[in-house]
């Protein structure tokens, strides 16, 4: 199946992977220089942030019990804040290269998700280690207690306990929005795994390969219940909203016992043709409206996405028998296997009555589907 829309341009493959080459390099360089230029100012800020801790007497017995481990605690820190300062490019390069390739619904969940992730990552970070880890540690301090026993700390397992820490909420947040922006832009409707499952896996699995070893034992149910948090959050999301009318389209069954998804395509043809009458389309159908199908690339673009997501059958276009469409918009309707025609009502006199146009579309419900195609 090849489904185009109105911006797709042709290009070889191999210079999609040549742009995906010269992105990975640059984020790469980018990365590595902001690194090195945090390795800097590393000792300075593990410092200030280990005599934030509320340790009390401890906080003088911290320990590090091998001196690579403070080199290893040093570099991932920088690497974090050197991601965190470069994620504006990151998601610009990203939204550049994977615009091309995406539909118009998935190319605004995508931009969304994006801006999104900008402002919320570095906020769920910081609030994290000034504010979350402290108060953890104070109250697993006062709970650990125990008379007469001293207690020495680990600096470095301190450190990676934050990174994992941190690294878990933002892991969380970005499968929540991931699975929020895909409910609200239709890509997943009624719970249907078609997305969901998939983002629930890459996030999942992505976190049990990197926790530290402080969650030994826990990363597959810190994984399990953290994806379930996230996906829980995004269920308290409606569906689809976000200036988008979402379609309920059920199957139809004809005189011949096939079975058709249907849509009603309701084009004004630039103010030529009447609109139809309320209420006359029956449920279960889709009924978008349309200023010039035949002349509207975001529209043909919007179609073309309706029918892949609804899986339609058959679309039946109101004001001209179909001659009109872009060359574009029926090969990608072939493509995916939908028949398309009209109902001719420019060339019917008597589309100026409601009457007749509400009659039009109840006697086609009441045939076989295809019989308005022929």
């Amino acid at each position: 199946m090849t489904l185009a829309v109105s911006s797709d341009r042709r290009r070889p493959l191999s210079e999609h992977l040549s742009e995906l080459h010269r992105s990975i390099r640059k984020s790469a360089i980018l990365i590595a220089i902001a690194a090195i230029a945090w390795a800097y100012g590393t000792d300075s800020l593990m410092r200030a942030w280990l005599n934030s801790l509320p340790l009390g007497a401890a906080s003088l017995d911290l320990s590090v019990y091998s001196p690579f481990e403070w080199l290893e605690i040093r570099w991932s820190l920088a690497i974090l804040l050197a991601l965190l300062t470069v994620m504006p490019v990151l998601s610009f390069q990203l939204q550049r290269f994977a615009r091309p390739g995406l539909l118009p619904r998935e190319r605004t969940w995508l931009s969304v998700l994006l801006c999104l992730s900008m402002v919320m990552v570095p906020a769920v970070i910081l609030a994290t280690w000034g504010y979350l880890l402290p108060l953890f540690i104070e109250a697993t301090e006062a709970a650990d207690a125990l008379e007469g026993v001293g207690a020495r700390y680990d600096a470095s397992a301190l450190f990676r306990l934050a990174l994992g820490f941190s690294w878990l909420l933002v892991t969380v947040m970005l499968a929540t929005l991931s699975l929020s922006m895909a409910r609200l832009l239709g890509l997943v409707e009624h719970g249907e795994a078609r997305l969901r499952v998939r983002i629930l896996l890459i996030f999942g699995g992505l976190l049990l390969l990197t926790l530290p070893v402080e969650y030994e034992g826990l990363r597959l149910l810190v994984a399990a219940i953290s994806m379930a948090v996230a996906d829980a959050i995004s269920r308290t999301l409606p569906e689809a909203p976000l200036g988008r009318r979402r379609f309920d389209v059920e199957d139809m069954i004809a005189s011949d016992g096939s079975v058709h998804r249907v849509a009603f395509i309701d084009c004004g043809c630039e103010g030529a043709c009447p609109r139809f009458p309320s209420g006359t389309v029956h449920e279960g159908v889709a009924a978008p409206r349309c200023s010039a199908l035949c002349l509207e690339p975001t529209e043909q673009d919007a179609l073309a996405d309706l029918v892949l997501h609804q899986r339609l059958s058959d679309v039946i276009i109101a004001g001209c028998d179909a001659t009109p469409l872009p060359p574009s918009l029926r090969s990608s309707l072939d493509s995916m296997g939908c028949e398309y025609g009209g109902l001719g009502w420019l060339d019917a006199p008597e589309s100026s009555d409601e009457a007749w146009r509400a009659s039009s579309i109840r006697d086609l419900m009441h045939q076989p589907i295809l019989s308005a195609l022929d």
